[in-house]
């Protein structure tokens, strides 16, 4: 039946069979309140226990995820359309018309394809796959409307800590370790679905879907993680609490991960308008403002959760630091991320990707000082332990490097700010969350801040060619390359290589140096019409990216030619120029961000 199939197809795909992951952050808009009031008496005893945004499932480790818990009483009477649909009446779906089911079923190419679909999922060919659920999809018989409307779902059932294991589970063994205890996971929770008929209309079903999700939050399976959400949202939506406010609250840290910070705001206000105030919804929503450099706003979250509590406790320490910070009040602000990373390490020494996090924190903090060799070494420790604990291929490993890069570059130590600019550009490149920005920003610091042609060789561009090409395919893969900010990255991404790419050297390193042009050439011919729309349609002052890339362009042909002419006869390998025409420097384009606004170091 279309239930159980469509819970199964989630599992694996999170098949789309009902409503869009970002659909309640458009329906919620405009709904917020500032929170001043203390819980009354009643109201505590449904406070919920939850992770907040400094640990827990956004940190990819820590204790947290779990999300609310509420109690709740008897189920109320069924009234109306309800009493109609409910259960107890399933009897008279004997005397409703039905629609003709056939009598040529074949049984025997349904199973051939549901057995197509486990090796596709197994080999992960997503292509085959897609066209397998919707074969198997078509393959139900024809059901009426009639027969397909179903009341409420089974209320005997309470989502609590017991029944939320998934998201509990430690994600700090490393990257091997966290990806084999992420698959049994998903394994446990596709037994579970073939469990129950009902599919996510089945409670155990939809909290052991979001179970899943916040593992996959923790081990920065966003794509996974979208997906699961997608599915739940509407079952959530339809149970009320305490299932819509952790659907709420978890879809905000996912979008938050996804640095959709303007959509996190507008699910955790309605958090905050749902359920009595508690501290760590006021925490996360001074988080997200503080992302979205609204630091004034940021700080009186941060404020209200420590008069809430009574006490200022280290998660406020670590918040109220970053708001000065971000508001460049370092005086103040290194003392208390200090003060927060001596107090995690007493209290937690073992929770790896919260300590890295404090590092990585307070090295920026250091960075943006002055204080340059003390935040490099901040950076290293935070790459260290994001590498042991949740591996090289996480999104925060690859922050940690591309800030190590930076710190490194301001020491005068351009190698090795080299080597963690590639590592972290890899990083970003292939992450299910990419981004213009970071990528345009690294790329800025190995081209404006790195001094290549004045004693480092430009030749160490060309390790980016690879991560330069996953980028793309990536942003391509995600609908992202076909805007301004592609545009103006993409330039910068071709200037690189081709900075690398000289028409000399031996027939294999001109061979090489000809691909990387092809390549750089490409990007421009892409680049050149968004940034002229862009520029043409007033949404940015683009004049000085359509220099660059006219300029470009032909220091193309010129070293194209040469190496045409070296092709030809050998001896004029010698006379190919060494470097194309100086090229301006390139600045970021006034009047746009690539990707928006990047958050604080978190």
């Amino acid at each position: 039946g279309s239930w159980g199939t469509a819970a199964l197809a989630s599992l694996v795909r999170g098949w789309p069979f009902a409503g869009g992951s970002g659909g309640s952050a458009g329906r919620l808009a405009g709904r917020s309140r500032l929170p001043h009031r203390r819980p009354d008496p009643l109201a505590l005893q449904v406070a919920y226990d939850s992770a907040t945004f400094s640990g827990g499932a956004v940190g990819g480790g820590g204790s947290g995820g779990s999300g609310p818990t509420f109690s709740g009483g008897a189920p109320p009477a069924l009234a109306g359309l309800e009493a109609l649909l409910a259960p107890q009446r399933s009897g008279n779906a004997a005397r409703l018309p039905t629609r003709h089911k056939g009598t040529a079923f074949d049984a025997g190419a349904c199973n051939e394809a549901c057995l197509a679909l486990a090796q596709a999922c197994e080999k992960g060919n997503t292509h085959q796959f897609e066209s397998l659920v919707v074969a198997l999809r078509l393959m139900i018989p024809a059901i009426g409307g009639s027969e397909q409307a179903l009341g409420p779902p089974r209320d005997d059932f309470m989502l609590c800590p017991a029944v939320l294991k998934w998201g509990e589970r430690d994600y700090q063994g490393g990257l091997e370790e966290n990806t084999r205890k992420l698959q049994e996971c998903e394994a446990e929770f596709a037994q579970l679905c073939a469990q129950h008929r009902e599919g996510f209309r089945a409670p155990e079903v939809l909290a052991g879907g979001l179970d899943l999700a916040v593992a996959y939050l923790k081990n920065y399976n966003l794509d996974k993680a979208d997906q699961l959400y997608s599915a739940c949202e509407p079952h959530c939506m339809s149970r009320g609490l305490p299932w819509d406010v952790k659907w709420l609250q978890d879809c905000a840290t996912l979008r938050c991960k996804q640095a959709r910070q303007p959509e996190a705001a507008v699910l955790l206000e309605e958090v905050a308008k749902r359920t009595p105030p508690h501290e760590a919804t006021l925490r996360n929503l001074g988080t997200v403002y503080n992302q979205l450099r609204q630091f004034d706003k940021a700080k009186t979250y941060f404020d209200a959760a420590a008069e809430l509590v009574g006490e200022v406790q280290k998660e406020d320490n670590w918040n109220l630091g970053l708001v000065h910070k971000n508001k460049k009040n370092y005086a103040e602000a290194a003392p208390l991320l200090e003060k927060a990373l001596s107090q995690w390490m007493r209290d937690d020494p073992n929770d790896e990707v919260t300590l890295a996090k404090l590092y990585d924190s307070l090295g920026s903090c250091y960075d943006e000082m002055g204080r340059h060799a003390d935040a490099s070494a901040q950076f290293q420790e935070a790459r260290r332990l994001y590498s042991h604990s949740i591996g090289t291929e996480s999104p925060l490993y690859g922050s940690a490097c591309e800030r190590l890069a930076r710190a490194l570059v301001h020491e005068g130590k351009h190698q090795e700010a080299m080597d963690a600019l590639v590592e972290g550009f890899t990083v970003i490149a292939t992450k299910d969350a990419v981004h213009a920005t970071p990528l345009f920003e690294l790329l800025g610091v190995a081209l404006d801040e790195m001094p290549l042609l004045r004693g480092v060789d430009p030749a160490e561009l060309a390790r980016l060619e690879v991560p330069i090409e996953a980028a793309v395919r990536n942003m391509h893969y995600r609908g992202l390359a076909n805007d301004a900010n592609a545009g103006v990255l993409f330039e910068r991404m071709a200037r690189a290589l081709l900075l690398c790419s000289m028409a000399n050297g031996d027939p294999a390193r001109q061979a090489d140096a000809a691909r990387r042009r092809e390549m750089a050439r490409s990007l421009l011919s892409h680049a050149a019409p968004l940034v002229e729309a862009a520029h043409r349609e007033g949404l940015a002052d683009l004049a000085h990216v359509n220099i660059l890339i006219k300029t470009e362009l032909e220091a193309l042909d010129a070293q194209d030619a040469a190496y045409r002419r070296a092709l030809s006869s050998p001896s004029a390998a010698a006379a190919a120029p060494q470097r194309p025409p100086p090229l301006s420097p390139s600045l970021s384009p006034p009047g746009v961000a690539p990707g928006g606004a990047q958050p604080p170091p978190r």
